[in-house]
């Protein structure tokens, strides 16, 4: 296959996120947006980037186009612009995991049958699936990743999910020559890599981290479903790892989503607290609070791990790819300071 062959793109969960991906995909077709990180990554645009399968098990989304489904409730993505009908109608996904009750108040299971996933992929010659279900859908997203393996599809999980991490799942696609890239997708501009950013300033200008917080709340679906205690404490793991790789020893930290705000709609209110000390004991305080758009902060890390997937497809690379997980996920197999990561990812890309 020619390395500037279109990227052929299948969804999972098509909330806010895919929402923002569809409306800014097509949009950089028309119009030159600003703001885009990388224009180019290995020869690959964002123009290059086809979604051609999308899957839900919500009964808002199933059965309709995907034009139609990234508006539908309870989506609250900020809307950008109309969207054309893509001829990509929304099949129902594999609802593996029992909601709970915060779960049920956003997703209401349509009654069709779930498509054979497999031979989906196959008969839309999907290149790589890219997960974006909610996040208490851990035993889904596993389920996915499996199919996705059976398919030959390279995967990238955006969500809390242990995917990457998971050995058997990362023998598997190690096996089958496939690329896998995860977890959980990291904002361009959110509270965590904003918290790492400050600690690693603070480390190399010698102050010593003594403690920190990072807390959240935020209004989109997303935001309540995550909630649910297991997906919660997890997400809770995952963001503490990653920071605390910001130095070279231990602190006490904490992290937390704190609750759903309806009114702030796609929007997240972050605070962040750091205490340090550097020459002769002096002590340093730091508070910051951030509010960003979430789904806006997800559009150039998702579409530079797709196109940074496709460099790795090119080149027959197999398993958990930590050149790309490192730099644009919060769990990736061997977590980095963001300079060493970005360093890395540069250096793969090229």
């Amino acid at each position: 296959m020619s390395i500037l062959a279109k990227i052929r793109v299948g969804i999972i969960g098509i909330g806010n996120a895919t929402s923002t991906l569809v409306q800014l995909l097509y949009l950089s077709r028309r119009e030159e947006i600003k703001g885009i990180l990388h224009k180019k990554i290995g020869g690959y645009s964002i123009n290059d980037i086809e979604i051609v399968a999308a899957y839900d098990v919500d009964r808002s989304k199933v059965g309709k186009d995907l034009s139609k489904a990234i508006f539908a409730e309870p989506n609250n993505a900020i809307k950008l612009t109309d969207i054309p009908e893509t001829d990509v109608i929304v099949e129902m996904g594999e609802l593996k995991d029992e909601l709970g009750p915060l779960s049920k108040q956003v997703i209401t299971p349509a009654k069709e049958e779930p498509v054979n996933m497999i031979d989906s992929l196959k008969d839309h010659k999907v290149d790589i699936l890219v997960n974006l279900i909610s996040g208490f859908a851990m035993k889904s997203s596993e389920n996915y990743a499996m199919k996705a393996a059976e398919a030959g599809v390279a995967f990238i999980n955006c969500t809390p999910s242990i995917i990457v991490n998971n050995k058997e799942i990362a023998e598997l696609f190690t096996s089958r020559g496939i690329p896998l890239v995860g977890d959980d997708l990291l904002s361009q501009i959110g509270s965590t890599a904003l918290h790492k950013s400050v600690l690693e300033l603070l480390d190399e200008r010698g102050a010593k981290i003594l403690s920190s917080y990072a807390l959240d709340v935020g209004g989109n679906p997303e935001t309540f479903s995550s909630l649910e205690l297991r997906s919660r404490n997890v997400k809770r793991r995952i963001k503490a790892s990653t920071i605390k790789a910001a130095t070279p020893y231990e602190f006490a930290i904490t992290t937390q989503s704190m609750d759903y705000v309806d009114f702030l709609g796609d929007h997240r209110d972050a605070a962040i607290h750091i205490e340090a000390e550097f020459l002769a004991g002096g002590k340093i305080s730091i508070e910051i609070k951030m509010r960003v758009p979430d789904s806006l902060n997800a559009f150039n890390p998702l579409v530079d791990a797709i196109r940074a997937t496709k460099i790795a497809i090119d080149r027959g690379m197999s398993g958990p790819i930590n050149e790309i997980s490192a730099y644009l996920f919060k769990n990736p197999p061997k977590p980095m300071s963001l300079r060493e990561a970005r360093e890395n990812f540069y250096t793969f890309i090229k």
